[in-house]
Protein backbone atom coordinates (compact mmCIF):
# COMPACT_ATOMS: atom_id res chain seq x y z
CA UNK A 1 0.00 0.00 0.00
CA UNK A 2 1.52 3.27 -0.84
CA UNK A 3 1.68 6.10 1.40
CA UNK A 4 -1.18 8.10 -1.17
CA UNK A 5 -3.32 5.03 -0.37
CA UNK A 6 -2.62 5.57 2.95
CA UNK A 7 -3.62 9.06 3.17
CA UNK A 8 -6.69 8.58 1.11
CA UNK A 9 -8.12 6.29 3.60
CA UNK A 10 -7.84 8.21 6.18
CA UNK A 11 -9.56 11.15 4.96
CA UNK A 12 -11.70 9.22 2.26
CA UNK A 13 -14.13 8.25 5.22
CA UNK A 14 -14.64 12.20 6.37
CA UNK A 15 -18.31 12.97 6.64
CA UNK A 16 -18.62 17.29 7.23
CA UNK A 17 -21.96 16.60 7.94
CA UNK A 18 -21.78 13.63 10.44
CA UNK A 19 -22.37 14.05 13.77
CA UNK A 20 -20.87 17.10 15.58
CA UNK A 21 -18.88 18.18 12.82
CA UNK A 22 -21.96 19.55 11.18
CA UNK A 23 -21.63 22.45 13.21
CA UNK A 24 -18.25 23.31 12.25
CA UNK A 25 -17.50 25.02 9.09
CA UNK A 26 -16.44 23.01 6.39
CA UNK A 27 -12.72 25.23 5.97
CA UNK A 28 -11.78 24.51 9.36
CA UNK A 29 -12.30 21.11 8.92
CA UNK A 30 -10.46 20.85 5.95
CA UNK A 31 -7.47 23.36 7.50
CA UNK A 32 -7.40 20.20 10.42
CA UNK A 33 -6.93 17.87 7.59
CA UNK A 34 -4.49 19.71 6.13
CA UNK A 35 -2.76 20.29 8.76
CA UNK A 36 -2.82 16.80 10.25
CA UNK A 37 -1.36 15.24 6.95
CA UNK A 38 1.08 17.96 6.63
CA UNK A 39 2.75 16.69 9.96
CA UNK A 40 2.55 13.09 9.60
CA UNK A 41 4.11 13.48 5.98
CA UNK A 42 6.84 15.49 7.67
CA UNK A 43 7.34 13.08 10.03
CA UNK A 44 7.58 10.27 7.79
CA UNK A 45 10.10 12.07 5.67
CA UNK A 46 11.95 13.09 9.18
CA UNK A 47 12.42 9.63 10.19
CA UNK A 48 13.50 8.16 7.35
CA UNK A 49 15.74 10.98 6.33
CA UNK A 50 17.12 10.53 10.55
CA UNK A 51 17.13 6.73 9.83
CA UNK A 52 19.40 7.22 6.23
CA UNK A 53 21.68 9.75 7.66
CA UNK A 54 22.53 7.49 10.58
CA UNK A 55 22.71 4.64 8.52
CA UNK A 56 25.36 7.59 5.94
CA UNK A 57 22.79 6.58 3.04
CA UNK A 58 22.56 10.26 2.88
CA UNK A 59 25.96 12.57 3.42
CA UNK A 60 24.59 15.25 5.40
CA UNK A 61 26.53 16.07 8.31
CA UNK A 62 23.45 15.99 10.87
CA UNK A 63 23.43 15.90 14.38
CA UNK A 64 20.95 12.95 15.57
CA UNK A 65 18.27 14.77 17.94
CA UNK A 66 16.72 12.39 19.59
CA UNK A 67 14.21 15.11 21.60
CA UNK A 68 13.31 16.20 17.67
CA UNK A 69 12.26 12.52 16.81
CA UNK A 70 10.24 12.53 20.15
CA UNK A 71 8.74 16.11 19.41
CA UNK A 72 8.04 15.07 15.66
CA UNK A 73 6.18 11.58 17.24
CA UNK A 74 3.89 13.60 19.44
CA UNK A 75 3.37 16.03 16.58
CA UNK A 76 2.22 12.85 14.47
CA UNK A 77 0.09 11.36 17.50
CA UNK A 78 -1.73 14.54 17.71
CA UNK A 79 -2.26 14.45 13.60
CA UNK A 80 -3.26 10.63 13.87
CA UNK A 81 -6.26 11.40 16.42
CA UNK A 82 -7.66 14.42 14.93
CA UNK A 83 -7.96 12.78 11.44
CA UNK A 84 -9.40 9.94 13.78
CA UNK A 85 -11.86 12.18 14.99
CA UNK A 86 -12.62 13.38 11.55
CA UNK A 87 -13.38 9.82 10.46
CA UNK A 88 -15.59 9.41 13.97
CA UNK A 89 -17.72 12.65 13.02
CA UNK A 90 -16.03 14.39 16.06
CA UNK A 91 -13.06 17.33 15.74
CA UNK A 92 -11.91 17.20 18.85
CA UNK A 93 -9.70 20.14 19.16
CA UNK A 94 -10.12 21.32 22.68
CA UNK A 95 -8.26 24.32 23.91
CA UNK A 96 -5.65 21.57 25.33
CA UNK A 97 -5.17 19.75 22.35
CA UNK A 98 -5.01 23.09 20.23
CA UNK A 99 -2.26 24.74 23.01
CA UNK A 100 -0.37 20.94 22.82
CA UNK A 101 0.19 21.04 18.95
CA UNK A 102 1.14 24.80 19.15
CA UNK A 103 3.62 24.14 21.42
CA UNK A 104 4.95 20.95 19.91
CA UNK A 105 5.13 23.10 16.39
CA UNK A 106 6.89 25.93 17.86
CA UNK A 107 9.23 23.60 19.34
CA UNK A 108 10.20 21.94 16.11
CA UNK A 109 10.83 25.06 14.75
CA UNK A 110 13.15 26.38 17.29
CA UNK A 111 14.70 23.39 17.39
CA UNK A 112 15.44 23.61 13.69
CA UNK A 113 16.22 27.09 14.11
CA UNK A 114 18.86 26.23 16.87
CA UNK A 115 20.36 23.27 14.74
CA UNK A 116 21.12 26.17 11.88
CA UNK A 117 22.52 28.58 14.50
CA UNK A 118 24.90 25.38 15.73
CA UNK A 119 26.14 23.88 12.93
CA UNK A 120 29.22 24.30 11.69
CA UNK A 121 29.55 21.89 8.40
CA UNK A 122 27.26 21.61 5.54
CA UNK A 123 25.54 24.96 6.72
CA UNK A 124 23.72 25.60 2.88
CA UNK A 125 22.99 21.85 2.30
CA UNK A 126 21.71 21.33 5.83
CA UNK A 127 20.03 24.89 5.74
CA UNK A 128 17.90 24.55 2.42
CA UNK A 129 16.93 20.83 3.69
CA UNK A 130 15.53 22.05 7.10
CA UNK A 131 14.22 25.41 5.91
CA UNK A 132 11.15 22.80 3.71
CA UNK A 133 10.58 21.92 7.24
CA UNK A 134 10.68 25.29 9.06
CA UNK A 135 8.16 26.23 6.38
CA UNK A 136 5.67 23.68 6.69
CA UNK A 137 5.75 23.76 10.21
CA UNK A 138 5.39 26.96 10.25
CA UNK A 139 1.88 26.38 8.21
CA UNK A 140 0.30 24.20 10.71
CA UNK A 141 1.30 26.83 13.74
CA UNK A 142 -0.35 29.38 11.66
CA UNK A 143 -3.31 27.00 10.95
CA UNK A 144 -3.31 26.11 14.60
CA UNK A 145 -3.11 29.58 15.62
CA UNK A 146 -6.09 30.72 13.28
CA UNK A 147 -7.97 27.45 15.01
CA UNK A 148 -7.33 29.07 18.86
CA UNK A 149 -8.34 32.29 17.71
CA UNK A 150 -11.79 30.95 16.45
CA UNK A 151 -12.52 29.25 19.49
CA UNK A 152 -11.61 31.74 21.49
CA UNK A 153 -14.00 34.15 19.40
CA UNK A 154 -16.58 31.10 19.35
CA UNK A 155 -16.27 30.52 23.55
CA UNK A 156 -17.00 34.24 24.00
CA UNK A 157 -19.80 35.38 21.63
CA UNK A 158 -22.01 31.72 22.97
CA UNK A 159 -20.74 30.44 26.21
CA UNK A 160 -22.69 27.14 26.16
CA UNK A 161 -21.43 26.67 22.26
CA UNK A 162 -18.40 23.87 22.37
CA UNK A 163 -15.72 23.85 19.70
Amino acid sequence: MSLKDIIKNLISHIDEEAGALRNIPNFMIRLSMFMSINAILQAIIDITVEVLILFNVISLKLPFRLEFLFLTLISTVIAYLTLKGLREGNLDVTRNNLLLGLIVESFLVLGDLYLLITIRDDFWPVFFFRLFFIVLTSVNIAIISYLIIINVKTRISRANHRF
